[in-house]
């Protein structure tokens, strides 16, 4: 008899790897892109990467030439279309960050059966980061929209018309965005938005923010295929300090839903967000998407009818599962009604129960415990490691596994240790009640996170009371559960610490959570798979995770998928004449590139700690705050051009003394810093747009703006301070690019080494009162 349980042991282990590993192939893996011959009625990724790869060819941030290229291209492709367009040009001031400048917004109108009147409109933005060509963030944006309008423009005529509106200035505080809302004529028209969006260059493209009264519009979107959304996502989003261009299109009050592929986050906003990284299968599953969405809402009702906010999840095969809300608590208190009614049927079978459930609750509060805390530790100390072997540890697989067979490891030790004394039944109880109470938890604080609980708890409960059946009902509600809770779970686990989050920060301690919550819930499983060998189950499973932790040391290093971020700085104070070369003290470690281009004589510069006669001047520290240690060392003075403010209008009135300034710049100048260094700003004022602070992600302690992209003639700064008092204004260019510097050559960066964001760039400062 021993040989049949032995194979239906290693059977039993066979099946729950091979779901788990499904369920991480279903999450990670986007689908395969249509090729360009597909129906023309159909969204292909074949031909919406013929216009990324125009697109991308080159950096295009606001304002630069290849911005203006892009838009021409837009607009061209626009025209072949027959779907009408035009430019919107304006100052876009920003509600969320201090910014403007200077936007040029392509806005398309494809008319309906019925002109006129309520609208759909499709978003995407054109400009990208000055380090990189931007083929994720967001050429593929705009392509699934040209793609999109081409398929539309196949089927049959809609009812409604469709505005496809390509921002500019995205990238620069959502400029684009706000002069819409702000200034164009079809803003009062749009009854429903969709944006199209990326954090990285592949992956399944996740729906992850909606407006308020989701309810209707995850109805809608239950009619896509192959559906990535749930409601966790949307509840997280809502309260982290993240922004796209719908965050302005949210002053409209109208439905509206946000769509992002994030997988290859390391390559996103650097060189590496290129063609060759882009996966056209993620712009596939993206557009399908948009297309569908698009068609339902454009057929149907326009405005949509008001709903309340929906609980919603894909799950396989059903799709995308939805319910009101209100439901969440309704289900919450019958799956807490449901383990009391296990708990009675556990204590009519067990003489201990009440020991074995105390058991129970405590080894699943300590494991989960336990692993969270030694998740965290394992993510500091791989940080630490490969600060001096480089490489990253936060989103490497095989430190993920590592990671999850730790949380294993934890809690089958804990469940063995607990097994010593108390019976499955019983034991499994406390477990249970872990979870109704977490249930009931998070269903009252958070009431689109609760499928997430509740779901798993009812199946598991379910197949707790069938248990002392010992048959096939038994067997098949116990795998039922299985699916369950693998496939709601396993997903988030995922996505959470190799995509979104990283394992070295809050992804990692998110799956030492999670995983225990996860393997306890299906411990019914544990006897059967180590036959009552459960110590030597824990040492497998620990050698295990030792093994991958070791490979990852030996492996991961820096490449062009997980590439190594860089910037350097040439800034010179105007007035005072001195220049210097500056990195972040992160990206300037010793052995790194950054540390390299500065050279041995280079200095660690700490705001928090007092100079020596020699450091680096007080205003490399009012340029960079005070917060943020660098390395510099003093470079040669190169010829620069200073921004210019000049007083074109100077009055005072019982609101206060009014400054009009005419500021100016060098062309080329990529954008602006405006800091009040002394006095207090009441009002301000650009390019006679009034800029209303209230929606601001943090508050102000101190005036600042930034203006993107500003016109070589300059522009208008009205600033309304105090009577009687000056203004002391600090103004900082930013221009991409460093000059050949007299006397240091630059060393090049290796392929595994990439700048981002701005990328290098000079820098110059002035200081002015008035």
């Amino acid at each position: 008899m021993a040989a049949p349980s032995r194979v239906s042991a290693l059977l039993r282990l066979l099946a729950l790897l091979a779901l788990v590993c499904a369920l991480v192939i279903r999450t990670a893996r986007p689908p395969a892109p249509l090729a360009a011959t597909a129906p023309a009625t159909l969204f292909s990724g074949e031909r919406a990467m013929v216009h990324v790869k125009e697109m991308a060819q080159r950096p295009h941030p606001i304002g630069s030439a290849d911005a203006a290229r892009v838009r021409a291209y837009v607009l061209a492709e626009l025209g072949k279309l027959g779907v009408p367009a035009e430019v919107q040009e304006a100052t876009g001031v920003g509600t969320r960050y201090q910014a403007v400048g200077r936007i040029h917004n392509v806005i398309a109108r494809m008319p309906g059966t019925t002109p006129g009147g309520p609208v759909v409109m499709l978003m995407a933005h054109t400009d990208g980061v000055p380090a990189g060509p931007a083929a994720g963030d967001d050429a593929s944006g705009s392509s699934v929209l040209l793609e999109t309008l081409r398929a539309l423009r196949a089927g049959p005529p809609l009812k409604h018309d469709v505005i496809a509106l390509f921002t500019d200035g995205e990238e620069a505080g959502l400029l684009g965005a706000a002069a819409f809302v702000r200034e164009h004529r079809w803003a009062k028209d749009v009854a429903a938005a969709l944006n199209f969006e990326a954090r990285g260059t592949t992956g399944r493209a996740f729906m992850f923010e909606t407006g308020a009264g989701n309810l209707d519009l995850a109805r809608v979107l239950r009619t896509a295929p192959d559906v990535s959304a749930t409601s966790l996502m949307v509840t997280v989003y809502r309260t982290l300090p993240n922004d796209t261009d719908l965050s302005e299109i949210a002053q409209l009050g109208q439905p509206a839903l946000n769509f992002a592929f994030a997988d290859g986050v390391q390559r996103y906003h650097t060189t590496q967000d290129n063609v060759a990284q882009l996966n056209p299968g993620s712009i596939q599953h993206e557009g399908a998407q948009a297309l569908a969405i698009t068609r339902a809402l454009a057929n149907g009702p326009l405005p949509r009818p008001k709903t309340g906010d929906a609980v919603f999840f894909d799950f396989p095969v059903l799709g995308l599962v939805l319910y009101p809300e209100s439901a969440a608590r309704p289900l919450a208190i019958v799956s807490a009604v449901f383990v009391v009614i296990a708990l009675i049927a556990i204590r009519r079978r067990e003489r201990r129960w009440i020991r074995d459930l105390i058991l129970g609750f405590l080894a699943t509060v300590i494991a989960t415990a336990l692993s969270g805390g030694a998740v965290y530790l394992a993510g500091l100390g791989l940080t630490r490691l490969h600060a001096t072997l480089s490489g990253a540890p936060g989103y490497s697989g095989v430190y993920a596994l590592a990671i999850a067979l730790l949380a294993i490891t934890i809690t089958v030790g804990c469940w063995a240790l607990m097994r010593r004394w108390g019976s499955a039944p019983g034991t499994f109880a406390g477990t249970l009640v872990v979870w109704s109470v977490l249930t009931l938890l998070v269903t009252w604080k958070a009431p689109g996170a609760s499928f997430l609980f509740v779901w798993p708890l009812l199946a598991a409960t379910i197949a707790a009371l069938l248990a002392a059946r010992q048959d096939m009902i038994s067997a098949v509600a116990l795998w039922t559960a299985t699916i369950v809770a693998a496939a709601l779970l396993v997903p988030v686990v995922y996505s959470i610490g190799l995509i979104l989050l990283g394992l070295t920060t809050g992804g990692g301690v998110v799956m030492g959570v999670l995983i225990p919550l996860l393997a306890l819930l299906l411990a019914p499983h544990f006897d059967a798979v180590t036959r009552e060998r459960r110590w030597r189950a824990t040492l497998t499973l620990f050698a295990a995770t030792i093994l991958c932790f070791l490979i990852g040391a030996a492996t991961v290093r820096p490449s062009l998928r997980h590439p190594v971020p860089s910037l350097i700085a040439y800034v010179a104070d105007a007035d005072a004449g001195d220049a210097w070369l500056v990195a972040p003290a992160s990206l300037a470690k010793a052995g790194s590139w950054g540390a390299s281009a500065l050279g041995s004589t280079s200095l660690l510069m700490n705001p928090a700690e007092k100079r020596a006669g020699g450091d680096p001047p007080a205003w490399l520290t009012t340029v960079f705050g005070q917060e943020l240690r660098t390395r510099v060392r003093s470079a040669p003075r190169i010829p620069i051009t200073a921004p210019t403010a000049t007083i074109t209008a100077d009055s005072t009135t019982v609101r206060g003394r009014t400054l009009t300034l005419r500021i100016v710049s060098a062309s080329g100048t990529g954008y602006l810093e405006i800091r009040a260094a002394e006095g207090k700003v009441l009002a301000a004022a650009v390019d006679g747009r009034a800029i209303d602070s209230s929606r601001y992600r943090r508050a102000l302690t101190k005036w600042d703006l930034e203006y993107d992209a500003p016109p070589d003639s300059g522009f208008a700064l009205e600033l309304t301070i105090p009577r009687d008092t000056k203004a002391t204004l600090e103004l900082i260019t930013h221009t991409a690019g460093i000059g050949a510097l007299p006397g240091i050559d630059l060393p090049s960066r290796p392929d595994d080494v990439v700048p981002v964001q701005s990328g290098d760039e000079t820098m110059v400062y002035r200081r002015l009162t008035f």
